[in-house]
């Protein structure tokens, strides 16, 4: 597994195969079932369209400001001006996962100063839990965070002024990425610190090297509004806490995933008590923070959500980074090598095989919401999986993750997308995203808020009538497991079309009991 013996292409010519099958489910469905990917490419059509946009652009204006989640609403928009909508999201969603390996590459590569097929195994976790759940600016910032930690411990020795003059630069670059890059990025420099300082026998060094780095991104946070967010924090279970520990495995198949994290958490720990494999001491810190990060932080914290799990994803992808083959024979090997190849053809399988089923969802959804013209109000609801367990057990695998979190929230994004329609639940948070919608559609996203879920307005059809009453259509995800769809709020919306995933009603501005401002 490691370099020895190992001609150039050879190993080229493996991280080749590799990117090509990551990057290959990217062709089976032109919308990938991530959960949050189309809601931020809804956002990305509009940046890209501009405020002056005759149809889109009375939904919005621009927000720019000093904001830590910034990343893909650069790229995002540049792509749109050059490539189909389609096409570019999906580009971006590639340069993520081949991100996060070349920072897995690069950073082992730093730590022990050769080129290895070890590392290319973080290909396990490249279809992770949170890229899965569409965390874009978190994990082009993770991907960011490895490869500058890599130049980090191979310049600062050679050139100490210069690298922390960069990597100070490097801070501020990935605070605008996302506050997860910032901290993997600290961090990973920190224990490359603290192993070096332990040969220079003095601290002073150090912290001066660090104070910049550290105060760059501090002096940022003051300016923004995150101090302004309430102190709320949420915290899982024990047994959710070891479940979710899962979460560079997590994709579609609960017992794979399990199996896939206790395998490789098991046998690097096994490995590297056996001296089967080499520890980088440079690392050796930040394994240990981010194990202790995850045990202690909570899963939200203020505004934020899934912060521990960010935390055990940087740890699934130092798992690979820091660790390296030794006195392995080649049998053995040989042996580990097929192991974890097959492995991940399977994982991938089930990937790909996960995502050809979610085409039928995306064509029926198209199919319904192609009687929404431009400039409509459309209301979202649909069947939770706590309504109707076992048409969500019986339904495709693309529609939740194995951790039973769902997939298809934000697809209704596409009403916004295609049909140059407005749906209520755009990410537009001025403290989070570039954009502020406008005085009428925010009123609209907050009583769309309001309005009570599907059970209960089936229960009480009158509950948020009036509500409903200012918008055009109702949109409803997983249709099929509602039994009596023409009896839903039937005072207020007719059936217009219906397939198992979604409904589409037209709201009945003819009956003033639902009639807008009713």
């Amino acid at each position: 597994m490691s370099d020895r013996g190992i001609p150039p292409l050879t190993w080229w010519g493996t991280l080749a195969l590799l990117s090509v099958t990551l990057l290959a489910p990217l062709l089976i469905a032109d919308v990938p079932p991530i959960l949050d990917y189309p809601n931020h490419l809804a956002r990305f059509v509009l940046l890209a369209a501009g405020p002056d946009d005759p149809v889109r652009g009375p939904l919005f204006t621009p927000h720019w400001s000093i904001i830590p989640n910034l990343a893909s609403d650069i790229v995002g928009p540049m792509l749109l001006r050059v490539l189909p909508v389609h096409v570019a999201g999906r580009c971006l969603l590639g340069g993520i996962l081949l991100l996060n390996l070349a920072g897995v590459l690069a950073l082992h590569r730093a730590l022990f100063g050769r080129a290895s097929y070890w590392p290319m195994a973080s290909g396990l976790a490249a279809y992770n839990s949170n890229f899965m759940l569409g965390f874009l600016n978190g994990q082009i910032g993770i991907g960011l965070a490895m490869i500058f930690a890599a130049a980090w411990i191979a310049w600062r020795d050679q050139r100490p002024i210069t690298t922390v003059v960069a990597a100070t630069l490097a801070s501020v670059l990935l605070f605008f990425c996302h506050l997860a890059g910032v901290v993997f990025f600290l961090i990973l420099i920190c224990s490359s610190e603290l192993h070096a300082e332990r040969r220079r026998r003095t601290m002073l060094p150090a912290l001066l090297a660090l104070l910049p780095l550290l105060a760059a991104p501090l002096f940022l946070s003051f300016m923004t509004t995150l101090h302004d967010a309430p102190a709320a924090m949420h915290w899982m279970t024990p047994h959710e806490k070891l479940v979710q520990l899962a979460s560079p495995f997590i994709n579609y198949s609960f017992p794979l995933d399990m199996i896939t994290a206790a395998l490789l958490y098991g046998g690097v720990v096994l490995a590297v008590a056996a001296g089967w494999l080499t520890l980088a001491p440079r690392a050796a810190a930040a394994i240990g923070a981010l194990a202790l990060l995850y045990v202690i932080l909570p899963f939200g914290l203020m505004s934020a959500a899934f912060v521990d799990t960010r935390v055990v994803v940087m740890l699934g992808f130092l798992l690979f980074a820091s660790t390296e083959p030794a006195h392995l024979t080649p049998r053995i090997g040989s042996i580990c090598a097929a192991g974890l190849i097959a492995l991940f053809a399977v994982r991938m399988g089930i990937v790909a095989d996960a995502w050809m089923d979610h085409r039928r969802d995306l064509a029926d959804l198209r199919s319904v919401i192609a009687a929404v013209p431009a400039g409509a109000l459309v209301y979202v609801t649909n069947v939770p999986q706590e309504e109707a367990p076992a048409y969500w057990d019986a339904g495709p695998r693309s529609r939740r993750l194995s951790n039973l979190l769902r997939a298809d929230y934000h697809l209704p994004a596409l009403l916004l997308i295609e049909r140059r329609a407005f749906w209520p639940i755009l990410f537009a948070n001025p403290a989070q995203q570039p954009i502020r919608l406008r005085p009428a559609y925010e009123r609209l996203a907050r009583e769309a808020h309001d309005i009570p879920p599907h059970a209960a307005l089936v229960t009480d059809p009158d509950r948020g009538s009036a509500a409903l009453g200012h918008f055009d259509f109702v949109l409803m995800l997983e249709a099929g497991a509602d039994p009596n769809p023409e009896g839903f709020v039937p005072r207020c919306v007719a059936l217009l079309s219906r397939t198992d995933f979604a409904a589409l009603y037209r709201v009945r501005h003819e009956n003033t009991g639902c009639a807008a401002g009713a």
